[in-house]
C-alpha cells in the first residue's frame, strides 16, 4: 500500500529519485534542513517522498478557487530572503495564484482529539474544481526553521464546503518537493507538500488549517499562497463538471432536439 501511495503522488510531478539518507540535504543549503530533520519531526521516508525537485504542474492541472476562512493576508516582497513580507491586508485573490501574496488562517485553537489547531469548518477553504484524491499545497515561508515552517498545517478535504467538523476527511503527507514550486533563488517558498487520502475517495473542496494533526509545527497560523487538486494517479482535477451540472446540461440539450424537431415539422405542414 505505501508502495502504491508513493507512486501515485510521485505522478503529480516530474519525479526525482525519492530521499532516504539522512545526510542528504532537502532543499536550498540555506534552510539546514536533511532528511534528519523530517525523521526527527516523525515524517517517515517509508510513507512520505522526499525529492528536491522543483514542483512541476501535470497535465489538465489547474489551482482552486478560495472560497472562504482566511483571518489574514499578505505578500513577500523579496521572495530570495526569509522574512522580507509585509502582513497587511490586500485581499482574498492572495489565494488564488502562486505569486508570493498569501492568506492565513489564526481562526481560534479547536484542539482536535487533544491536539492544537485549526478545526476544518472554520480552516481556508477552496474550490478544487474536480474530484480530488490529493492536494497539492503551496506556501509562502515568512520565516524559520523549514521544514517546520512549511509543514504547519493539515490538510481536509470534503464534498461540502460548509460542512460540520465531522464531514471533512484528513488527507496525509505523501510527497515533499524540496525544491519549493518557484526555481531559485527564490526560497520562501519553502517545500511543495502532497497529501494524498488513504483510500480512493475523491472530494471537490479543500480544507487548509493552521496545526492539526497534519502538522509538525502549531503555532497558530500559517501562510498559503495556493492549493490544487489531483486524481489517485497525479493528474489535474479541474474544470470536471458536476454530476449535476452534466444533468443539467442534459434536459437542455434534450429540450434543443425537441425545438429543432418541432420546427421541422412545422416546416413540412407548410410545404
Amino acid at each position: 500500500m505505501v508502495a502504491a501511495v508513493l507512486g501515485a503522488a510521485s505522478g503529480s510531478a516530474v519525479a526525482a529519485p525519492c530521499l532516504t539518507n539522512p545526510t542528504d540535504t532537502v532543499g536550498n543549503p540555506v534552510f539546514g534542513a536533511t532528511v534528519q530533520t523530517f525523521l526527527n519531526l516523525g515524517i517517515s521516508t517509508a510513507t512520505t517522498c522526499i525529492e528536491n525537485s522543483v514542483w512541476s504542474d501535470p497535465a489538465n492541472f489547474g489551482l482552486g478557487t478560495y472560497l472562504k476562512g482566511a483571518e489574514g493576508q499578505g505578500f513577500g516582497y523579496d521572495p530570495t530572503t526569509l522574512g522580507l513580507y509585509d502582513g497587511s491586508t490586500t485581499g482574498v485573490g492572495n489565494a488564488n495564484a502562486r505569486d508570493f501574496y498569501w492568506v492565513q488562517d489564526t481562526s481560534p485553537n479547536a484542539n482536535l482529539n487533544g491536539i492544537a489547531g485549526s478545526a476544518p469548518s472554520t480552516g481556508i477553504i477552496w474550490d478544487l474544481g474536480g474530484q480530488a484524491n490529493q492536494l497539492a499545497v503551496f506556501v509562502f515561508v515568512d520565516h524559520g526553521p523549514v521544514p517546520g515552517e512549511v509543514l504547519e498545517n493539515t490538510a481536509w478535504l470534503s464534498n461540502d464546503p460548509n460542512a460540520t467538523d465531522a464531514g471533512w476527511t484528513q488527507a496525509l503527507l505523501v510527497h515533499v518537493y524540496g525544491g519549493g514550486w518557484s526555481p531559485d533563488p527564490a526560497i520562501a517558498d519553502g517545500f511543495v507538500a502532497v497529501y494524498q487520502l488513504p483510500n480512493a475517495a475523491t472530494f471537490r473542496y479543500a480544507s487548509v488549517t493552521w496545526g492539526g494533526p497534519g502538522a509538525v509545527t502549531r503555532d497558530g497560523d500559517n501562510e498559503i499562497d495556493a492549493v490544487g487538486g489531483l486524481d489517485f494517479n497525479g493528474g489535474g482535477v479541474t474544470n470536471v463538471p458536476e454530476p449535476s451540472s452534466l444533468a443539467l446540461l442534459g434536459v437542455a440539450l434534450a429540450g434543443l432536439v425537441q425545438r429543432r424537431r418541432a420546427a421541422r415539422s412545422a416546416r413540412a405542414q407548410h410545404q
